[in-house]
């Protein structure tokens, strides 16, 4: 059960897909003011790990057991 305080609701920037692996690119600002590289972060309620970082964007790397088990395998860019 998930119990950490949401700070922000960020927005899917990006959504590659490589075989088994997704990678999930998200824009936030509160969210990075604190981050590192290595950090785990909460995405839809599972917790994934922070995998790169620039100034309004955070991407976390999904393999296969995520995509299948939860709804993160079904995220797209918002709309501008």
């Amino acid at each position: 059960m998930f119990t950490g305080i949401i700070e922000e609701l960020g927005k899917v920037k990006r959504v590659v897909r490589s075989g088994r692996v997704m990678l999930l690119e998200v824009a936030a600002q509160k969210t990075l003011q604190d981050a590192g590289l290595g950090d785990s972060i909460a995405v839809n309620g599972v917790c994934l790990t922070i995998t790169s970082l620039s100034v309004n964007t955070f991407s976390l790397k999904l393999s296969r057991k995520p995509l299948k088990k939860q709804i993160l395998g079904y995220l797209k860019p918002a709309k501008k």
